[in-house]
């Protein structure tokens, strides 16, 4: 805004010239009322800051020239308390009048509110009906100045028809209509959904207690006698179309927290059905990436005893083709090829176990969960070279899935195995200690680059080629173990390798 101040204090000009900078307004300065008028005929203003009386004359003089008091607004700052001429200077539509005191913060305060209130993007909306021509004008040019919307209606009815076509932020209502009392108007508003919270404020030339009840108990919201006071009546139209906006705000945001926790439950569970397939999705898809390491894995666990067999049945060929295939080598012969059977079926058995879906915990520990994992990748470990340190000992009894925590054992001990065997590390170790209710995995495979350890337990992140790997072992494992079992799986680098550690709380130990 193009604001001038007209006071002759230099000190005072110069705080409010100072305020006014801040909230990036341009401030002139006139500290006479010569120099205010030179400034009024070369520029226009939108505001004017204004003191009375000046050293070569009185500021109100200036109130009169000016041409509309809508486009170049007056705030009087002065410390006259004149109560005729501050009266006048309302008819004449001045937004403010603020007494200058020992305290000029508060004033400057005044002031600032002022400039809010006229360059908000939000205007007020008002509608007036009085069958007064000269009130409802005398209202206008009291409160347009202000940034107000003044439509009127000189009767009831079409009053009413405004206010079905139009919103209103505020209603100035006459109790003496031509056609409508204003009590029936007041009962026909608040009988309809759609005013009950518009703000009403009733003039009346006559403030009999009897009228002032009526009115209030029927709906109004406020009472003012005909002639009014400029003042109190700005002040009651700032006051009930500031509480208008703010309970539309409040109605609003009411409307809209109903409508959050009415859906909440309904956004949640919609929110974990569908983490619940998502992490479905990845199971499956973790699973059947491991599909291909067992069966890798069954190979070498039948590799040996197929060997055997084949071995076997070549002795037993050449035993028969030379007529010694007698009774007591055929007793030695058909035990050893029934071991070697119970060990193909045994290796099926674990197998067919690991894949099986375990619908519902079961009472276990680490040192059967740990002899299940073994099973199955002890083998591929140790044709790998690889040095397997067990160190299991006072294990407690958990109520887990047990499936589910061999899946995460094997998962680890399988990285463990590339981790060693694509850093050709030499003397590659790796050691399973389980004690109570938790299991560690460490190998000498060098640690975590500090650069990704963050991201290890992340969906699809892989150190692996595409061909090697999918992403989702680890992250399927920390799901395992803190989603359906409730642990905790956690890992840190440590003595030039890295430990993974499971951890199942006491809660899930059946006494």
């Amino acid at each position: 805004m193009n604001i001038l101040i007209i006071e002759d204090s230099k000190t005072i000009n110069n705080i409010i010239k100072k305020e006014l900078i801040k909230l990036s307004h341009n401030a002139d300065q006139a500290f006479t009322l010569k120099k205010a008028r030179e400034l009024l005929s070369s520029k226009q203003y939108d505001l004017i800051i204004l003191d009375l009386h000046l050293p070569d004359g009185e500021g109100s003089e200036l109130i009169a020239h000016i041409q509309s008091l809508t486009k170049t607004k007056v705030v009087v700052l002065t410390s006259s308390q004149d109560d005729d001429l501050r009266e006048e200077l309302f008819q004449y539509g001045i937004l403010d009048y603020i007494i200058k005191d020992t305290n000029l913060l508060y004033s400057i305060t005044e002031i600032i509110k002022i400039i809010n209130q006229i360059t908000s993007k939000i205007k007020g909306k008002i509608l007036i009906i009085d069958d007064s021509k000269f009130i409802c004008n005398q209202i206008k040019t009291i409160l347009e100045p202000r940034n107000y919307t003044i439509d009127y209606s000189y009767n009831a009815e079409n009053g009413l028809k405004m206010l079905k076509e139009t919103t209103y932020n505020l209603l100035i209502l006459d109790m003496e209509l031509p056609d409508i009392h204003g009590l029936e108007v007041l009962k026909l508003l608040r009988n309809h959904s759609k005013y009950i919270n518009l703000p009403i404020l009733v003039l009346s030339g006559t403030s009999t207690p009897n009228i002032i009840r009526d009115a209030l108990k029927n709906g109004a919201n406020d009472f003012l006698k005909k002639p009014f006071i400029f003042e109190e009546f700005i002040l009651k139209v700032d006051l009930w179309i500031d509480y208008f906006k703010k309970e539309v705000e409040l109605i609003d945001k009411t409307s809209k927290l109903e409508f959050t926790n009415n859906n909440l439950k309904k956004i949640i569970a919609h929110e974990v059905k569908k983490n619940r397939e998502k992490d479905k999705i990845m199971f499956h898809q973790s699973r059947h990436a491991q599909m291909g390491e067992m069966i890798a894995m069954i190979a070498h666990q039948w590799r040996q005893p197929l060997n055997a067999i084949s071995a076997t049945v070549t002795f037993i060929n050449q035993k028969v083709k030379m007529n010694k295939f007698d009774a007591k080598t055929s007793l030695v012969i058909v035990s050893k090829m029934h071991n070697y059977v119970q060990h193909l079926s045994s290796t099926i058995d674990d197998f067919r176990t690991f894949f099986k879906p375990e619908k519902e915990k079961i009472l276990t520990d680490f040192e059967i969960i740990c002899k299940k994992a073994l099973n199955i990748i002890e083998i591929t470990l140790t044709n790998k070279n690889i040095i397997l340190i067990k160190d299991i000992k006072n294990t407690k009894k958990i109520f887990t899935y047990e499936n589910e925590l061999i899946q995460v054992i094997i998962n680890l001990l399988k990285n463990s195995e590339d981790i060693l065997t694509n850093k050709n590390i030499k003397n590659p170790i790796i050691e399973i200690k389980s004690d109570g209710t938790t299991l560690s995995i460490w190998d000498n495979g060098g640690g975590i680059d500090d650069t990704i350890s963050n991201k290890i337990f992340d969906p699809y992140f892989s150190t692996k080629s595409e061909k090697e790997g999918t992403g989702l072992g680890l992250y399927m494992s920390k799901i395992i173990v803190e989603k359906h079992c409730h642990g905790k799986l956690s890992t840190k680098n440590h003595n030039n390798g890295t430990i993974f550690t499971i951890d199942i709380p006491q809660k899930s130990i059946q006494k």
